[in-house]
This record gives structure tokens, C-alpha cells and sequence, in this order.
């Protein structure tokens, strides 16, 4: 008995061992637990920034993002990589291959599904020529089924909510560059042209290629080409001592012109810049009903205006406008700091008596910028003698200064 009772002791202390280690195992699973398997929380962190990331993609496929967001797509690739970093932890780092598998399927399935699905098209933009004719329309694909099927496209152009003109032209995605295929449609613009593009006023351009359409509210600034304001003003250029006639002290030696041509201003502020609009300009000044200074007509295209300089006589004969306003200086052959402008001296005026001068300014546009009407504006001076000398009585000074009419 006493044999059997202690190798019965020595068994029970073993099954207690036993029993001992086999908890503390059981311990160190639970423990263990909580950083990993399928119901872990990086397990469920890394299901929902995969989550995340799919949505991602699936908004940033469109041709359009891409195009105009280039990096955008990096966005939900990092989301991705996060992702597959806690979800590969949280299963004790295994299967590897199987998971990176699975990551790229997602990643890879919104542009897939875009390349499969045929008919989707987005115009990603619309650039102006450099000589302002035409209005250039890019437009993306979905997927290579689409790019190598169409072959033409419905075009519409409306202009504040009237359809101007729609026509059906060949077409195809048949380029190709950083971001993907794209095809390209031009507008003429002189073709569709109503009348100067407003808020309230758009140019919307409409394009469908089989069951597929999409639109753009073409820019503005493009399609602003009718002057609806003009606005004139000249400048007495000032001499002193042998400057002048009759020993005076102060005299008028010339006069500098300009003009401005554009869209409406509010109250007396020059037209707003037109840098696209073609147009031409006469100005005029005169003494009563005689002309006293005939400018050479100035003709405007695309932001250029040019004009016979009669070998300097007139300034240079071509000057840029628009693009910093609508100001158009019609110099002479002289230079004044003062007024820093060349100015037409007094000796070339055809009449040069003092009274009152008026400077007109005629605009014209052809079709269909307009409607060959004219618009013009007149601006009004006084050339007058001031001033009285104590000894002779006679004046000592000239002046120009602006006037009202000249009534």
C-alpha cells in the first residue's frame, strides 16, 4: 500500500502538471487572439481601409478625374498598401501570395469594369487655337471596345438655352498620350457664334457617340468677340518757353490719342478687354465739321491691331490689346514723357485755331461678331489761350482741357 500510494502521488502530481501547462496554453491563445485571425481588430481595420480604398477607385476611374487629376489614383493605391500591410499581419503573415492576389483584383477591378463597359465618354477639354478660330474638344474613352468601334459623333452647341447648331462629323479615339486614348473634335467658331457668352448666357457643347453623351460649358472668355462699348479721350501734349509761338510761356504742341473698345463697364470705367474679338477702328478728330486729325484705320484680329504707320508718322503701326484691358493707344510720331505716349504735334493737325474739338470713335465688326452695325463714342475739347501778359495785355498760356459738348 504504500508502494501504490506513492506512485499514485507521483501520478496525480503529473496529471496536475499537465494540466498546468495545458492552461497556460489555452491563456496564451486568448491573449494572442486579439492581434490576430479574421475577427481581430487589425484584421478589421485593414477590411475597412480596403473598404475605403475600393470606393476610391471606383470614383477616380472616370477619364475625366484621371485627366484632370493625374495623381488622384495614388490616393487609393496607398490606402490599399495600408491595408494589405494589417490584414497581412493579422493572419500571422501567411498565404502572401493569395492576399496580394486578392489586392489586386480590387484595385484593378474599377478600371476593368470601365474597359469592358463600352460607350462611356467624357470631353476632358476644350482648348482654343492660337488664331481664336477654333475650339478644340478632347474626349476620353472608357475602354479600348469603345475606342475601336466609333466612328462618328452627334455634335450640338447651345447658347443661352437655343440650340445654335448641331451637326454629325466622323470621329474616332485614335491618340493617345500619358493619360490614355482620347479622340479630338474641332469647332469652328465663326460657325455657331450668336453673341457674347454670360453667366447667364452659356455656350454649352453636347456630343454622343452611340448610346453615350456628355457636355461642357465651354469658356467664356473664348466666346466674348462683340464690342458693345467704346470709349475715346485725347490728351494735350504741353510745350514751354521756345517750345512756343508769340513768347508765351505755355502752349499746346500736340494732342494724343486713344481709345478703348470691349464689353460694357459700369458708369464711366473703360470697356472690359476683348482678346479674342476682331474689329476695326477709325478715329477722328475734329474743329466743328473740318477734320483736323484722320487716324489711319486700325484694324484688330485676334489681339493684334495694325495700322499704316506712314513711316512713323503714326507710332509703329501694331500694338497688342485685350489681353491687359481694352485700352488702344493711337500714338504720333513724337514722345512725351509727361504723357508717356507719342502725340501728334500741332504743326501736322490740317487745322490748328483755338475753339472746341470733338474726337469720334467708330467701332465696326463684320458677321457674325455682328451686325455690321457701328459703335462709336465722342469725346469733347476746349483749345483755348489763358493767362494775360501786364505789359502787352496778350496771353501767356494755352490750354486743352476736357468739355462737355460743343454747344
Amino acid at each position: 500500500m504504500s508502494n501504490g500510494g506513492l506512485l499514485q502521488k507521483a501520478m496525480d502530481q503529473q496529471g496536475d502538471g499537465e494540466g498546468e501547462v495545458t492552461g497556460a496554453v489555452v491563456v496564451a491563445d486568448v491573449a494572442s487572439s486579439d492581434n490576430s485571425g479574421f475577427m481581430s481588430a487589425p484584421m478589421k481595420q485593414g477590411a475597412g481601409l480596403a473598404l475605403v480604398a475600393l470606393v476610391l477607385s471606383w470614383l477616380l476611374a472616370s477619364p475625366k478625374i484621371q485627366s484632370d487629376y493625374a495623381f488622384a489614383g495614388l490616393l487609393p493605391i496607398l490606402i490599399f498598401v495600408g491595408s494589405f500591410y494589417l490584414v497581412w499581419n493579422a493572419m500571422g503573415r501567411k498565404q502572401t501570395a493569395v492576399i496580394a492576389v486578392a489586392y489586386i483584383l480590387l484595385a484593378a477591378s474599377p478600371y476593368v469594369a470601365m474597359s469592358l463597359s463600352s460607350g462611356e465618354i467624357t470631353i476632358t477639354d476644350a482648348d482654343l487655337s492660337d488664331d481664336s478660330t477654333q475650339i478644340t474638344l478632347k474626349i476620353r474613352e472608357s475602354g479600348a471596345i469603345f475606342g475601336s468601334s466609333v466612328d462618328s459623333a452627334d455634335v450640338t452647341v447651345t447658347y443661352d438655352d437655343s440650340t445654335v447648331w448641331e451637326s454629325t462629323i466622323p470621329f474616332a479615339i485614335n491618340r493617345e498620350d500619358g493619360y490614355g486614348e482620347y479622340g479630338i473634335i474641332s469647332l469652328t467658331v465663326s460657325e455657331w457664334y450668336q453673341g457674347n457668352a454670360a453667366d447667364d448666357a452659356p455656350y454649352i457643347v453636347t456630343v454622343d457617340v452611340d448610346s453615350s453623351s456628355d457636355s461642357m460649358e465651354l469658356q467664356s472668355n473664348h466666346l466674348q468677340r462683340t464690342i458693345d462699348d467704346v470709349k475715346s479721350a485725347t490728351a494735350g501734349a504741353m510745350g514751354t518757353g521756345g517750345d512756343c509761338d508769340s513768347s508765351k510761356e505755355t502752349c499746346v504742341v500736340g494732342v494724343a490719342l486713344k481709345s478703348w473698345s470691349g464689353l460694357d463697364a459700369m458708369g464711366d470705367n473703360p470697356p472690359g478687354g476683348l482678346p479674342h474679338a476682331d474689329y476695326t477702328v477709325q478715329g477722328t478728330m475734329f474743329y466743328g465739321s473740318t477734320v483736323a486729325i484722320s487716324y489711319p484705320t486700325v484694324t484688330v484680329v485676334n489681339g493684334v491691331a495694325e495700322w499704316d504707320s506712314n513711316n512713323g508718322e503714326y507710332g509703329g503701326g501694331s500694338v497688342f490689346v485685350g489681353d491687359d484691358g481694352s485700352e488702344l493707344p493711337m500714338p504720333g510720331s513724337v514722345d512725351s514723357f509727361e504723357l508717356n505716349s507719342k502725340y501728334i504735334p500741332i504743326e501736322d493737325w490740317t487745322i490748328s485755331d483755338y475753339g472746341c474739338y470733338h474726337f469720334t470713335v467708330e467701332v465696326t465688326q463684320s458677321s457674325p461678331w455682328s451686325d455690321d452695325s457701328t459703335v462709336s463714342h465722342t469725346s469733347y475739347y476746349e483749345y483755348t489761350e489763358e493767362g494775360e501778359d501786364f505789359d502787352t495785355g496778350e496771353p501767356t498760356d494755352e490750354a486743352w482741357t476736357s468739355a462737355t459738348n460743343c454747344d
